[in-house]
């Protein structure tokens, strides 16, 4: 019973450790140094030059939109290239952006469909930019993102940078609202990581690298690219910094079945790319180790953390008033879910029961998606969830 014990308090430490207590800390650690601080980056007129890169497929939909959204960036048009690769598309994207009469636009239209990583590995090297600029053909720029991204590069300690993805929906339902919140919870990490030392990671929306610094990314696997080209930049000892002015917005996929999709796929993709950086775990990697266990390997057990801790308390409850009061806890917690989901999928605000609605539909997205992994069952290409 000690042992039961003792792995349903260390899987609830670790899950609340995951969302409570490290953001705690973070948040304690800025509070400690904010005289030491990171003064804010003055913007520069030495602009160096720059491609924006974007891996799409059947994205007709949007791509008009897009274009016109790249014209209006403020940027130098002599020092500025606009860089697609059309990943076998089927639709009419190869021929918007063919007649899109946008300067500086270059267009590779792959006719097999092999997935984004391969499509980045042809796009990024044959960028004439000395930065690379990345987004997805359904993110915006504001007018000085761009420009906010390329600042940081002035430090040469500065080998990526992660601008902040704007969710602009109006949905009240749980998909929409859910994906909102777990935004605006990671953009906080973000920043505070970033003003400590650096981030790790990137949002596929914006973002920006030195262009030397890219590594091919595997192709025989699914990986999470952003991530990925991101820590393996952060592995050579650059930093990745976080610029909240920097913004991109997209419209979310306002389901919770499209959100559920894209999680099962990112799960199984974050599990094959650990091999890529495994050695990051370790103690010399110092404040990277601790944001990579922290904020990554230990969120992507906390579906099995929180399966452990229902069958350690279930098995405890009948000699334990204590356990028997947890499980009684958890049964309701698992039953406004439920109210959620029902409300949910009938199109009645959900309210409150979205919350654990969405927190268990994702977790359990992730679960599918370790599983999969397990398998071998994932594919290399994506489908566009909307």
């Amino acid at each position: 019973m000690i042992v039961l014990q003792l792995l349903f308090w260390g899987s609830l430490f670790l899950v609340l450790y995951t969302y409570l207590l490290y953001p705690g800390l973070l948040l304690l650690w800025t509070a400690l140094r904010a005289g030491r601080r990171n003064a804010t980056v003055p913007e520069t007129e030495d602009l160096p030059p720059l491609s924006v890169v974007t891996s799409l497929f059947n994205e007709e939909a949007v791509l008009e939109e897009k274009v016109k959204n790249l014209r209006d960036i403020d940027y130098p048009p002599e020092k500025i290239e606009f860089l697609f690769g059309s990943d076998g598309s089927t639709d009419r994207s190869v021929e918007i952006l063919e007649g899109a009469g946008l300067p500086n636009l270059r267009l590779r239209s792959f006719p097999e469909r092999r997935g984004k990583a391969p499509v980045l590995n042809d796009l990024i090297p044959a960028a004439t930019g000395e930065i690379v600029v990345l987004s997805d053909a359904n993110s915006f720029f504001y007018s000085d993102t761009v420009r906010q991204l390329v600042k940081h590069f002035q430090n040469p300690r500065v080998g990526a940078v992660c601008g902040e993805l704007v969710l602009a929906s109006g949905s009240w339902s749980v998909g929409g609202l859910g994906e909102g919140s777990y935004w605006a919870y990671e953009n906080a990490l973000k920043r505070m990581e970033s003003d400590i030392r650096s981030t790790l990671g990137a949002t596929g929306a914006v973002y920006a690298i030195r262009k030397p610094l890219f590594e091919l990314l595997p192709t025989s696997k699914p990986v999470t690219d952003d991530f990925l080209i991101a820590a393996k930049i952060a592995r050579k000892g650059f930093d990745i910094k976080y610029e909240p002015r920097a913004r991109a917005y997209e419209k979310p996929s306002g389901s919770v079945a499209g959100e559920f999709t894209r999680k099962v796929r990112i799960g199984a993709a974050n599990l094959h790319g650990l091999a890529e950086y495994w050695e990051m775990l370790g103690p010399r990697f110092g404040f990277i180790a601790w944001v990579l266990w922290s904020r990554k390997i230990i969120r992507w057990a906390v579906p099995f953390l929180l399966i452990a801790a229902l069958l350690c308390s279930l098995i405890l409850a009948p000699a334990s008033a204590f356990f028997r009061g947890v499980v009684i806890a958890e049964a309701i917690f698992i039953a406004l879910a439920a109210a959620g989901l029902v409300l949910d999928r009938v199109g009645v605000k959900a309210g409150f029961f979205g919350f654990p609605y969405y927190f268990l539909a994702m977790n359990s997205a992730l679960l599918v998606g370790a599983l999969r992994f397990v398998r071998g069952r994932e594919p290399t290409t994506w489908k566009v969830v909307r």
